[in-house]
């Protein structure tokens, strides 16, 4: 497609193309822009509804679990084992997603969650309730890192840095409001269906990830890809060896990556730390306050809601910034997580429960606003062909240092419902991760490199701590 400042004053001496090139390239530009727009809306509607299928189950899991019969320990370990499984489970499903599409590895991931969230709901065994839990955190990775690879790959935000270098932050804080919509509405939703059943929003979320399935695979389109080979028709048969291959290609890309470049993994390391020290707090806060609320699922829901919903206007105001400052990215990540971590030892220790609700509210805002800025400056390191992969090595980090983290919590945690140790050791630690993520997420990314493998149709994450 030719550039439209061919068209300016210092080429008018230049050979006219061909007749009728202009409106070829002038169709070409109106298709492209038409292409991205469709790939942003379909982004931000299966993300929106990803967060809201799970987001359904944010108030009533740990009470639905604990009404089973599940303590303290069971509790944090079952949830530690659910980051564990999508830990380990990122690379396969990682390498999935470069070899099958994108496309096809969101909806196996929606279909999984299905059946795992109805299984939630049908049971009334535990046995069953943690069997459907793992079933869905393993459904997750599928689309961990091939949504957000899909929607890079196919906005050609990795291609047009140059030109708008600030597109990855918007592309991740407009798909941040998606998800916060998606958040409060599923929160909200769930909140309202826990006060007639615990286990009704298992079954809606099911019902949604059903739904969910079907769109991804209507909306998560491609263009074309001359340099793709067909697909040979009945090649089941040779599905294993091009699996082997794929796995060695890509696992040598992602390795040549991450070797290459000593900030990219250090970026990884710190936003896992900033997963680990959300994700204890995350455990405990419905039953840190359901005491507080008198029990009212509703007023849970809305406090677990407001946070994000004060998101949608910073976020808003982030990316404003952004335009104006080339250095806002690290500018948001500090203020955000300083006052994450304040807010959290507030939470933790002020006696006023209207106060502590409050602070836990900000916490759960400043995360928020991070994650934006760390993804962006994930993605400008990453190549193309092993983006779904590397970003699944992120998740990797993510889930492991959360799960280990999470079993520790457990063992020292007698009481879900006392924050005394965990929560100030938590502020700390995400105060300083903060710091750690914003000094990396301003470093100049490495220039485009060519990849060792061929990207296939374009394609996190998860985000949020998920509620098991």
């Amino acid at each position: 497609m030719t550039s439209g400042t061919s068209r300016g004053p210092e080429n008018e001496n230049a050979s006219p193309g061909p007749p009728g090139s202009a409106d070829q390239d002038r169709a070409s530009h109106v298709g492209l822009v038409s292409h991205v727009t469709r790939v942003r809306r379909g982004y931000l509607l299966v993300s929106g509804l990803d967060y809201f299928a799970d987001m359904l189950l944010t108030v009533t899991s740990v009470l639905l679990l604990q009404s089973l019969g599940m303590g303290s320990g069971a509790v944090f370990a079952l949830i530690a084992a659910v980051w564990i499984v999508e830990g380990v489970s990122e690379i396969p499903t990682g390498v999935l997603a470069d070899l099958l599409g994108r496309r096809a590895s969101v909806a196996i991931s929606f279909v999984l969650r299905a059946v795992g969230y109805s299984a939630l709901f049908f049971s009334g065994s535990v046995y069953v309730a943690a069997a459907g839990v793992l079933l869905s955190a393993l459904g997750g990775t599928f689309a961990s890192g091939a949504l957000e690879a899909w929607a890079v790959d196919e906005t050609g935000a990795d291609e047009t840095g140059a030109k708008d270098p600030r597109g990855l932050d918007r592309l991740f804080a407009q798909g941040k409001i998606a998800e916060n919509a998606g958040l409060v509405l599923g929160t909200l939703t769930g909140a309202a269906l826990g006060t007639l059943d615990l286990a009704l929003p298992q079954i809606v979320a099911g019902l949604t990830c059903a739904l969910a399935a079907v769109l991804s695979l209507r909306l998560m389109t491609g263009r074309p890809d001359p340099d793709r080979p067909p697909a040979a028709p009945g090649c089941r048969e040779a599905f294993a060896p091009r699996l082997r291959e794929s796995f060695r290609e890509v696992m040598t890309g992602t390795r040549l990556t991450l070797r290459g470049d000593k900030v990219l993994i250090a970026l990884i390391v710190a936003a896992a730390l900033l997963w680990l020290f959300r994700g204890i707090p995350g455990v405990q806060w419905t039953v840190v306050y359901e005491g507080l609320v008198g029990g009212n699922l509703l007023v849970l829901g809305a406090m677990r809601s407001v946070g994000s919903l004060l998101e949608i206007p910073l976020l808003g105001w982030t990316l404003s910034l952004q335009k104006r400052r080339a250095s806002a990215r690290r500018t948001v990540i500090v203020t955000a997580s300083t006052a994450g971590a304040l807010a959290l030892v507030c939470a933790a220790t002020v006696k006023e429960p209207a106060l502590s609700i409050v602070c836990y509210v900000c916490f759960s805002t400043a995360f928020g606003l991070c994650m934006p800025g760390v993804r962006a400056a994930m993605n400008e390191r990453i190549d193309s062909g092993h983006r779904a992969t590397v970003l699944s090595v992120a998740s990797l980090f993510n889930s492991l240092f959360t799960g280990g983290g999470l079993i520790l919590t457990g063992v020292a945690v007698g009481d879900l419902g006392s924050t005394a140790l965990a929560w100030p050791l938590a502020a700390a630690g995400f105060g300083i991760a903060g710091l750690w993520v914003a000094s990396l997420a301003v470093r100049p990314g490495r220039p485009p490199t060519t990849s060792t493998t061929t990207s296939t149709t374009g394609s996190t994450g998860p985000q949020e701590v998920r509620a098991p």
